[in-house]
This record gives C-alpha cells, sequence and structure tokens, in this order.
C-alpha cells in the first residue's frame, strides 16, 4: 500500500532518533547496513528528510545525521507526504476519477473508512513513539 521509500524513510528516521541524539551521529554507511537499505537510495531519502526539517546533518568525515528539536514530534504522516504525497488519501480504491460521495465507486465507503482510519492513525503516530517502541523492544526496524 505505502512505497518502499516511505517505509526505508520512516525506519531511517527512527534509527536516527534513536541513535542520534545527544550530539551523537549516524553515518549513512551504518544506517544502510544496520536496517539493510541500499546506500545511494538511502543517501537521497535522508537528503530529502534534511531538506524538509526532520532530521540534520553535517557533512564530513566526522559528520553524519542527527535527530533534530522536531525529530520526536514528527507525525509519521509527514514522512509518508515527503516521499509518496498525499494522493492515497484522495484517490479512487478501483482508480475511477471521477468517484465521490455522490458518484461512489463499489468500494468508495469502505475505503473511505479505511483511508480515514488511516490518516488518523499516521497523524498522532510520531517518529518519537516508533523511537520509544523500538527502545523498550516492543518493535523492530531491521528484518
Amino acid at each position: 500500500m505505502f512505497s518502499k521509500t516511505f517505509g526505508y524513510a520512516l525506519r531511517a528516521a527512527t534509527h536516527v532518533a534513536i541513535h542520534g541524539k545527544d550530539g551523537k551521529k549516524v553515518g549513512l554507511q551504518e544506517l544502510s547496513q544496520s536496517l539493510d537499505i541500499p546506500h545511494h537510495f538511502l543517501g537521497k531519502i535522508m537528503q530529502d528528510l534534511v531538506r524538509h526539517g526532520i532530521l540534520d546533518s553535517i557533512k564530513g568525515p566526522s559528520g553524519g545525521f542527527y535527530a533534530n528539536n522536531a525529530t520526536d514530534g514528527t507525525p509519521v504522516l509527514d514522512i509518508l507526504k515527503i516521499t509518496d504525497g498525499s494522493l492515497i488519501f484522495s484517490q479512487c480504491a478501483l482508480g475511477i476519477k471521477r468517484c465521490n460521495a455522490a458518484n461512489p465507486c463499489p468500494l468508495h465507503n469502505d475505503f473511505a473508512v479505511c483511508r480515514d482510519g488511516m490518516l488518523q492513525a499516521l497523524s498522532e503516530k510520531t517518529i518519537g513513539m516508533l523511537a520509544a517502541q523500538v527502545e523498550s523492544g516492543d518493535a523492530y526496524l531491521a528484518r
């Protein structure tokens, strides 16, 4: 349902929220290896997260990515909008262009309930909450 890019971005942001705080930085190579994400693909994703203010970075041999004041409070929905846009929440499940409440497709009402629930969950869940789940051992980031 969501792109691989979204999954990679969410996992990377969560990893950095855990390991890139208190002055520590996480290098791209470490991220790539820890999360089993292709290095070059991850580099582009990380640039987007930095450009949108989700994370910060410093270049150079002692550089890397680190959490900023906004990282922990960033809703998961913000990551989805950066990677995939928000069309998933407005497009018809069957791809019908004129589908709407007045002119519904056969899945419109069912999909609307799912979509609204997902939108609420992604809006309420933050990077900090994901990081806390991973740190407590209730969830994991790597396969």
